[in-house]
């Protein structure tokens, strides 16, 4: 495996936005050698799929679009099965952009902080209305 490839780049982002060290990530996912998360990191070798989660809680980071990436890349048939039958797995950003979205049209009352939940219904009512006025929205 090459340095392209999209998994490695991945986990390079999550180890630098960490600000842990190697060692450390390794030890928090429960990796006997530290130097497995360099030859991850490097493209030597494939980032274990069932690793992901924990590579992913030891960096902070969401492990579903680090789940999707490796899914994509090393067993991309797979992953058209699997999203085929079972749609597409969410981040927790894009679920609170869908509550805010149904909040918006429904009214419903969100658990966000006070700016971010104005500023997704604001854009999201501005949407609606658009959709009201705008010739090139379907109906529903």
């Amino acid at each position: 495996m090459t340095r392209t490839s999209r998994t490695a780049e991945f986990l390079e982002r999550a180890l630098a936005f960490s600000g842990l060290s190697q060692r450390e990530v390794a030890e928090r996912a429960g990796f006997e050698k530290p130097n497995m998360i360099s030859m991850m990191k490097k493209g030597e070798t494939r980032v274990p799929i069932e690793r992901i989660p924990a590579l992913a809680r030891a960096c902070g980071v969401d492990p579903v679009p680090f789940l999707r990436t490796a899914l994509r890349e090393y067993q991309p048939e797979t992953w058209r099965v699997l999203v085929s039958y079972l749609g597409q797995p969410l981040t927790r950003d894009e679920e609170v952009l869908i509550d805010a979205y149904d909040e918006a049209r429904e009214g419903r009352d969100l658990d966000l902080s006070p700016a971010m939940r104005d500023a997704l219904v604001v854009l999201f009512r501005e949407l609606f209305e658009m959709k009201e006025t705008h010739a090139g929205f379907p109906k529903e």
